[in-house]
């Protein structure tokens, strides 16, 4: 479907019918594949898996959350397919080829959102270890039980009036509500799930709905082409939640959109929120439009999760010059590699991005996220909209005594003097996390 908002090249996929789509993805980033998730996965230490570590940040007032792993205990055929596993962290493909999910899975994705409809069987996606949320033009049959088909997805963009069937906001809602419930009326123990565009924006879209539209589906996510699209740069800043004079081509507008979403919700994490990051140029056609750098796809990938996204999604279809069509697949071997290296970065930090998340302000010149895991803080730290690169110092909380910050996965350690230590930012897609001993 073409986006009302945006001029944009269809997508044709069939067998039966043309179907056009609009949504993003995300890309990844950092040097050398499985070396960067192993590094980091060593970097947790074998013996931090243990709930009963001692966490001093429980006092703390705390982040609104779903519950992590939890959540996903509430859907059968999720839980029993390893969802609830708190080292699961959906990566998404956007509507990709079943035939080749293997090429997918190298470069670390682990679940199709929605899958072309072109003949192949839901298997040739399962029987190379992806989940899979198929959409309507699936029939149940063509689904059947398979346990890695583990939700339903709904829509696509209908706040906008694309993925729903109504004449305005309020029929847009009553035919999401009714896709909602026909889905859960199957009673197979799968989610259902729906991305949005500019609703969140709380600008003329979806005027009375969007809060509805978030809580009617048991996930969520919003695709916004920040860092490609002048257009959608225009959008974004006319919002009235917008920060005066922030650039919207940059990182912090991935979290900030996460903010967007959970401002909808009631309550706050009531469930999880994804981000898309688009993985090349994303089937634009206006005037100045980029396509993403692998920088800016690993700083857009960990703002949101900063801003507390579980999950990510990329929309590879591409019009530009740098990759083929498919960009997560027809691509040249170094992006691929980059992609394959941030996934496996965030996979392997899955255990710890996927705790409950406290409240500190360790500066006024970043954003961050504190967790507490294995008897270790672990601080997420990036430049937010409306701030600069630069050196940044960060005060530590009263309950966090370690003497050493190390930089996880990059090989190096920082020294606290006076409860505070700091670090440089050299872009404004930089981001660190850091790990201290309580």
């Amino acid at each position: 479907m073409f986006r009302n908002d945006h001029p944009e090249v269809p997508i044709k996929r069939c067998k039966t019918r043309r179907v056009r789509f609009g949504p993003v993805a995300v890309a990844a980033l950092v040097a050398a594949a499985v070396s960067a998730g192993a590094l980091l996965g060593a970097q947790l230490g074998p013996a931090q898996s243990s709930a009963a570590a001692p966490n001093p940040l429980s006092g703390m007032p705390t982040i609104p959350w779903e519950g992590g792993p939890d959540y996903w205990k509430k859907f059968p055929k999720a839980d029993a397919a390893g969802w609830s596993n708190p080292g699961f962290f959906p990566i998404s493909v956007f509507m990709g080829k079943p035939e080749q999910a293997a090429a997918l899975k190298s470069v670390g994705i682990n679940n199709y959102m929605g899958a072309e409809h072109d003949g192949s069987s839901i298997s040739s996606i399962t029987s190379q270890g992806l989940f899979v949320m198929p959409q309507d033009e699936w029939t149940q049959k063509e689904v059947g039980t398979d346990p890695n088909a583990i939700g339903w997805f709904i829509s696509d963009e209908c706040d906008i009036g694309i993925g729903c069937t109504g004449s305005d906001a309020a029929a847009n809602l009553a035919d999401q509500t009714n896709r909602v419930n026909r889905v859960r009326a199957f009673g197979d123990g799968r989610f259902t799930m729906a991305n949005y565009s500019n609703g969140i924006l709380d600008t003329y879209w979806a005027q009375g709905s969007m809060a509805g539209l978030m809580n009617v589906v048991d996930v969520a996510s919003v695709d916004k082409y920040a860092y490609t699209s002048p257009f959608v740069d225009s959008q974004m800043t006319h919002s009235p939640h917008w920060p005066v004079g922030a650039n919207p081509v940059s990182a912090g507008s991935y979290g900030w959109l996460a903010d967007r979403m959970r401002a909808y919700q009631n309550p706050v994490g009531a469930h999880p929120n994804w981000i898309f990051v688009e993985a090349a140029m994303p089937l634009l056609i206006d005037a100045g439009s980029l396509t993403i750098t692998p920088d800016q796809v690993e700083g857009a990938a960990w703002s949101a999760i900063i801003h507390e996204a579980r999950g990510l999604a990329y929309f590879q279809h591409n019009n530009g010059q740098t990759c083929g069509f498919y960009s997560l697949v027809d691509c040249d071997q170094a992006r691929l590699d980059r992609f394959k290296a941030i996934n496996a970065g965030i996979e392997s930090l899955a255990p710890v991005i996927n705790t409950q998340s406290y409240q500190f302000r360790f500066n006024t010149t970043t954003d961050t996220m504190l967790k507490a895991y294995g008897g270790s803080a672990y601080i997420f730290a990036d430049i937010g909209l409306g701030q600069t690169s630069g050196v940044k110092t960060f005060a530590m909380p009263p309950e966090i005594n370690g003497s050493t910050i190390e930089v996880v996965g990059e090989n190096r350690t920082l020294t606290v003097t006076n409860h505070t230590f700091s670090d440089t930012f050299d872009n404004e897609f930089s981001h660190h996390t850091y790990r201290v001993s309580f």
